[in-house]
Protein backbone atom coordinates (compact mmCIF):
# COMPACT_ATOMS: atom_id res chain seq x y z
CA UNK A 1 0.00 0.00 0.00
CA UNK A 2 1.43 3.71 -1.22
CA UNK A 3 0.05 6.92 -1.80
CA UNK A 4 -0.32 6.19 -5.46
CA UNK A 5 -2.32 3.10 -4.85
CA UNK A 6 -4.72 5.65 -2.21
CA UNK A 7 -5.19 7.77 -4.99
CA UNK A 8 -6.26 5.48 -7.53
CA UNK A 9 -8.61 3.54 -5.10
CA UNK A 10 -10.09 7.52 -4.60
CA UNK A 11 -10.44 8.27 -8.08
CA UNK A 12 -11.87 4.69 -8.72
CA UNK A 13 -14.49 5.20 -6.13
CA UNK A 14 -15.39 8.48 -7.17
CA UNK A 15 -16.12 7.62 -11.24
CA UNK A 16 -16.78 3.87 -10.43
CA UNK A 17 -15.96 3.04 -13.63
CA UNK A 18 -12.70 1.07 -14.21
CA UNK A 19 -11.87 2.37 -18.19
CA UNK A 20 -12.54 5.98 -16.80
CA UNK A 21 -10.51 5.81 -14.27
CA UNK A 22 -7.66 4.39 -16.37
CA UNK A 23 -7.65 6.56 -19.19
CA UNK A 24 -7.79 9.35 -16.27
CA UNK A 25 -4.85 8.27 -14.31
CA UNK A 26 -2.97 7.18 -17.57
CA UNK A 27 -2.80 3.40 -16.56
CA UNK A 28 -4.38 0.12 -18.17
CA UNK A 29 -7.23 -0.87 -17.02
CA UNK A 30 -5.55 -4.44 -16.13
CA UNK A 31 -2.94 -2.25 -13.99
CA UNK A 32 -5.92 -0.45 -12.25
CA UNK A 33 -7.42 -4.12 -11.43
CA UNK A 34 -4.24 -5.29 -10.00
CA UNK A 35 -3.68 -1.91 -7.88
CA UNK A 36 -6.99 -2.48 -6.48
CA UNK A 37 -6.68 -6.86 -5.92
CA UNK A 38 -3.53 -6.09 -4.10
CA UNK A 39 -5.74 -3.48 -1.99
CA UNK A 40 -8.00 -5.73 -0.91
CA UNK A 41 -5.65 -8.71 -0.33
CA UNK A 42 -4.16 -6.69 2.85
CA UNK A 43 -7.03 -5.83 3.78
CA UNK A 44 -8.38 -8.92 3.57
CA UNK A 45 -11.98 -7.39 2.42
CA UNK A 46 -13.44 -6.55 -0.64
CA UNK A 47 -13.67 -2.96 -1.74
CA UNK A 48 -15.89 -2.82 -4.72
CA UNK A 49 -18.74 -4.88 -5.24
CA UNK A 50 -18.75 -5.63 -9.32
CA UNK A 51 -21.38 -7.20 -11.66
CA UNK A 52 -21.79 -7.11 -15.27
CA UNK A 53 -23.65 -3.82 -15.14
CA UNK A 54 -22.14 -1.53 -12.62
CA UNK A 55 -19.49 -0.87 -9.69
CA UNK A 56 -20.28 -0.02 -6.50
CA UNK A 57 -18.18 0.44 -2.93
CA UNK A 58 -18.57 -2.14 -0.27
CA UNK A 59 -19.15 -1.08 3.62
CA UNK A 60 -15.81 -1.92 4.03
CA UNK A 61 -14.48 0.22 0.62
CA UNK A 62 -16.70 3.27 2.18
CA UNK A 63 -14.58 2.82 5.41
CA UNK A 64 -11.35 2.41 3.35
CA UNK A 65 -12.32 5.79 1.30
CA UNK A 66 -12.39 7.93 4.29
CA UNK A 67 -9.05 6.30 5.76
CA UNK A 68 -7.78 7.46 2.21
CA UNK A 69 -9.16 10.64 1.88
CA UNK A 70 -7.84 11.75 5.33
CA UNK A 71 -4.73 10.10 4.75
CA UNK A 72 -3.53 11.89 1.77
CA UNK A 73 -4.94 15.09 3.01
CA UNK A 74 -2.72 14.22 6.17
CA UNK A 75 0.26 14.36 3.91
CA UNK A 76 -0.24 17.62 1.87
CA UNK A 77 -0.78 19.14 5.47
CA UNK A 78 2.70 17.57 6.40
CA UNK A 79 4.61 19.17 3.09
CA UNK A 80 3.30 21.98 3.54
CA UNK A 81 4.58 22.19 7.20
CA UNK A 82 7.89 21.15 5.93
CA UNK A 83 8.10 22.90 2.65
CA UNK A 84 6.11 25.93 3.54
CA UNK A 85 7.75 28.14 0.28
CA UNK A 86 8.63 25.22 -2.04
CA UNK A 87 5.65 24.58 -4.42
CA UNK A 88 6.87 21.82 -6.18
CA UNK A 89 6.66 19.67 -3.27
CA UNK A 90 2.79 19.99 -3.03
CA UNK A 91 1.14 16.90 -4.83
CA UNK A 92 -2.12 15.57 -4.81
CA UNK A 93 -5.10 16.08 -7.01
CA UNK A 94 -7.90 18.51 -7.61
CA UNK A 95 -11.04 17.92 -9.70
CA UNK A 96 -12.62 20.84 -11.48
CA UNK A 97 -15.96 20.99 -14.19
CA UNK A 98 -16.79 23.70 -16.61
CA UNK A 99 -18.48 24.23 -19.57
CA UNK A 100 -16.63 23.39 -23.21
CA UNK A 101 -16.57 26.52 -23.79
CA UNK A 102 -14.66 27.81 -20.24
CA UNK A 103 -12.29 24.58 -20.77
CA UNK A 104 -10.25 25.99 -23.53
CA UNK A 105 -11.38 29.66 -23.27
CA UNK A 106 -9.97 30.20 -19.97
CA UNK A 107 -9.47 27.06 -18.06
CA UNK A 108 -6.39 25.73 -20.45
CA UNK A 109 -4.32 28.33 -20.07
CA UNK A 110 -5.08 28.51 -16.43
CA UNK A 111 -4.49 25.14 -15.97
CA UNK A 112 -1.30 24.84 -17.98
CA UNK A 113 0.53 27.71 -16.14
CA UNK A 114 -0.60 26.10 -12.37
CA UNK A 115 0.89 22.83 -13.86
CA UNK A 116 3.94 24.31 -14.24
CA UNK A 117 4.10 26.39 -11.28
CA UNK A 118 2.88 23.02 -9.18
CA UNK A 119 4.15 20.14 -11.33
CA UNK A 120 3.17 17.38 -8.67
CA UNK A 121 -0.26 18.37 -8.72
CA UNK A 122 -2.69 16.21 -10.68
CA UNK A 123 -5.76 18.34 -12.16
CA UNK A 124 -8.97 16.56 -13.56
CA UNK A 125 -11.51 18.23 -15.56
CA UNK A 126 -14.94 17.66 -16.63
CA UNK A 127 -17.19 18.71 -18.73
CA UNK A 128 -20.97 19.40 -19.21
CA UNK A 129 -23.66 21.77 -18.41
CA UNK A 130 -23.52 24.31 -15.57
CA UNK A 131 -26.00 23.52 -13.82
CA UNK A 132 -24.78 19.95 -13.38
CA UNK A 133 -21.57 21.21 -12.01
CA UNK A 134 -23.02 23.18 -9.70
CA UNK A 135 -24.92 20.29 -8.17
CA UNK A 136 -22.14 18.17 -8.06
CA UNK A 137 -20.18 20.57 -6.33
CA UNK A 138 -22.42 21.26 -3.72
CA UNK A 139 -22.37 17.41 -3.48
CA UNK A 140 -19.17 17.49 -2.41
CA UNK A 141 -18.17 15.30 -5.68
CA UNK A 142 -15.94 18.09 -7.22
CA UNK A 143 -13.16 20.37 -5.53
CA UNK A 144 -13.96 23.72 -7.80
CA UNK A 145 -16.84 24.15 -10.72
CA UNK A 146 -17.38 27.14 -13.48
CA UNK A 147 -20.71 28.64 -13.47
CA UNK A 148 -22.52 32.02 -13.02
CA UNK A 149 -22.12 34.48 -10.27
CA UNK A 150 -25.58 34.78 -7.99
CA UNK A 151 -26.28 35.56 -4.41
CA UNK A 152 -27.70 32.42 -3.89
CA UNK A 153 -24.13 30.45 -4.75
CA UNK A 154 -22.31 33.27 -3.06
CA UNK A 155 -23.73 32.01 0.24
CA UNK A 156 -22.49 28.57 -0.29
CA UNK A 157 -19.26 28.95 -2.03
CA UNK A 158 -16.08 30.93 -2.10
CA UNK A 159 -16.04 32.74 -5.94
CA UNK A 160 -13.63 34.57 -7.98
CA UNK A 161 -14.52 35.98 -11.14
CA UNK A 162 -12.84 34.93 -14.18
CA UNK A 163 -14.31 36.78 -17.19
CA UNK A 164 -17.64 38.55 -18.07
CA UNK A 165 -20.01 37.69 -21.10
CA UNK A 166 -22.58 39.61 -22.82
CA UNK A 167 -25.75 37.36 -23.69
CA UNK A 168 -26.65 37.94 -27.36
CA UNK A 169 -30.01 36.87 -29.32
CA UNK A 170 -29.34 34.33 -32.19
CA UNK A 171 -31.12 33.12 -35.22
CA UNK A 172 -30.30 30.99 -38.29
CA UNK A 173 -27.89 32.65 -40.67
CA UNK A 174 -30.35 32.47 -43.72
CA UNK A 175 -33.08 34.18 -41.65
CA UNK A 176 -35.32 36.73 -42.74
CA UNK A 177 -35.42 38.22 -39.54
CA UNK A 178 -38.43 40.56 -38.98
CA UNK A 179 -39.50 39.87 -35.48
CA UNK A 180 -39.45 38.00 -32.37
CA UNK A 181 -42.77 35.88 -32.98
CA UNK A 182 -41.15 34.68 -36.14
CA UNK A 183 -39.22 31.74 -34.45
CA UNK A 184 -39.17 29.73 -31.85
CA UNK A 185 -37.04 30.04 -28.65
CA UNK A 186 -34.65 27.73 -28.01
CA UNK A 187 -33.77 27.79 -24.07
CA UNK A 188 -31.41 26.12 -21.82
CA UNK A 189 -32.65 23.78 -19.28
CA UNK A 190 -32.64 24.62 -16.17
CA UNK A 191 -29.84 27.28 -14.23
CA UNK A 192 -28.84 30.77 -13.64
CA UNK A 193 -29.13 31.21 -17.67
CA UNK A 194 -32.62 29.84 -18.47
CA UNK A 195 -34.08 32.26 -15.25
CA UNK A 196 -31.91 34.83 -16.54
CA UNK A 197 -33.16 34.58 -20.36
CA UNK A 198 -37.19 34.04 -19.55
CA UNK A 199 -36.86 37.27 -17.14
CA UNK A 200 -35.97 39.70 -19.56
CA UNK A 201 -38.27 37.87 -22.26
CA UNK A 202 -41.58 37.54 -19.89
CA UNK A 203 -43.10 41.38 -21.39
CA UNK A 204 -42.73 39.26 -24.84
CA UNK A 205 -46.14 37.18 -24.71
CA UNK A 206 -45.80 36.29 -28.46
CA UNK A 207 -42.52 33.87 -27.96
CA UNK A 208 -43.20 30.14 -28.81
CA UNK A 209 -41.14 27.53 -27.23
CA UNK A 210 -39.21 24.92 -29.58
CA UNK A 211 -37.31 23.12 -26.68
CA UNK A 212 -35.47 23.14 -23.73
CA UNK A 213 -32.09 21.64 -24.37
CA UNK A 214 -28.71 20.93 -22.13
CA UNK A 215 -25.87 22.68 -23.22
CA UNK A 216 -25.03 25.87 -24.74
CA UNK A 217 -23.16 24.31 -27.29
CA UNK A 218 -25.97 21.88 -28.38
CA UNK A 219 -28.70 25.11 -28.22
CA UNK A 220 -25.90 27.07 -30.61
CA UNK A 221 -26.37 23.49 -33.16
CA UNK A 222 -29.91 23.60 -33.16
CA UNK A 223 -29.43 27.48 -34.05
CA UNK A 224 -27.52 26.75 -36.96
CA UNK A 225 -29.72 24.00 -38.12
CA UNK A 226 -32.07 26.52 -38.35
CA UNK A 227 -34.55 24.85 -35.78
CA UNK A 228 -35.30 28.20 -33.97
CA UNK A 229 -33.58 31.41 -31.91
CA UNK A 230 -31.56 31.46 -28.77
CA UNK A 231 -30.54 33.65 -26.20
CA UNK A 232 -26.43 33.10 -25.20
CA UNK A 233 -23.31 34.25 -23.72
CA UNK A 234 -21.18 35.81 -26.87
CA UNK A 235 -18.38 33.52 -25.56
CA UNK A 236 -20.25 30.35 -26.46
CA UNK A 237 -20.90 31.92 -29.91
CA UNK A 238 -17.14 33.34 -30.63
CA UNK A 239 -15.76 30.24 -30.10
CA UNK A 240 -17.17 28.24 -31.84
CA UNK A 241 -16.91 26.93 -35.47
CA UNK A 242 -20.45 27.20 -36.05
CA UNK A 243 -20.31 31.05 -35.41
CA UNK A 244 -20.81 31.99 -39.01
CA UNK A 245 -23.53 29.64 -39.34
CA UNK A 246 -25.90 32.04 -36.92
CA UNK A 247 -26.43 35.78 -36.94
CA UNK A 248 -26.91 38.11 -34.29
CA UNK A 249 -29.79 40.25 -34.42
CA UNK A 250 -30.61 43.77 -32.46
CA UNK A 251 -32.27 43.04 -29.28
CA UNK A 252 -35.65 45.65 -28.66
CA UNK A 253 -33.73 45.87 -25.30
CA UNK A 254 -30.24 45.75 -23.67
CA UNK A 255 -29.40 42.08 -22.99
CA UNK A 256 -28.17 41.49 -19.51
CA UNK A 257 -24.30 40.97 -19.09
CA UNK A 258 -23.01 37.29 -16.99
CA UNK A 259 -20.03 37.50 -14.51
CA UNK A 260 -18.71 33.93 -14.59
CA UNK A 261 -16.36 32.20 -11.86
CA UNK A 262 -14.86 29.85 -10.62
CA UNK A 263 -16.43 28.49 -7.15
CA UNK A 264 -15.55 26.01 -4.12
CA UNK A 265 -17.95 25.12 -1.66
CA UNK A 266 -17.28 26.68 1.79
CA UNK A 267 -17.90 23.86 4.08
CA UNK A 268 -15.59 21.51 2.26
CA UNK A 269 -12.56 20.66 3.92
CA UNK A 270 -9.75 22.33 2.37
CA UNK A 271 -6.27 21.57 2.18
CA UNK A 272 -3.15 23.30 1.04
CA UNK A 273 -3.86 21.90 -2.72
CA UNK A 274 -6.87 23.39 -2.86
CA UNK A 275 -5.37 26.59 -1.36
CA UNK A 276 -2.87 26.36 -3.75
CA UNK A 277 -5.10 26.28 -6.52
CA UNK A 278 -8.12 28.91 -5.54
CA UNK A 279 -5.56 31.49 -4.66
CA UNK A 280 -3.78 31.06 -7.72
CA UNK A 281 -6.82 32.17 -9.49
CA UNK A 282 -6.98 34.71 -7.73
CA UNK A 283 -4.00 36.11 -8.58
CA UNK A 284 -4.06 35.48 -12.06
CA UNK A 285 -7.45 37.82 -12.54
CA UNK A 286 -6.13 39.94 -9.96
CA UNK A 287 -3.87 41.12 -12.56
Amino acid sequence: MNLDSLRFFISLADSLHFRKTSEQQHITVSTLTRIIQRLEKELNSQLFIRNNKDVKLSESGKLFYEFCKNTLKQYEDTLKLIHPNDSKQLSGSIKLYSTVTAAYHSLAPLIKEFRERYPNIMTYLETGEVKTGIDKLMAGELDFSVGIINDQLLKHCHCQKILDTQLIYIIPSDSKFKSLSELPMIFPEGGDLEKTIKTYLKKEPQITVHSYVKGHEAILAMVAAGLGAAILPNIVVDNSHLKNSVQIIDAVKKLPSLEVGIFSKKTAAQSPIKDAFFNFVVQKNSL
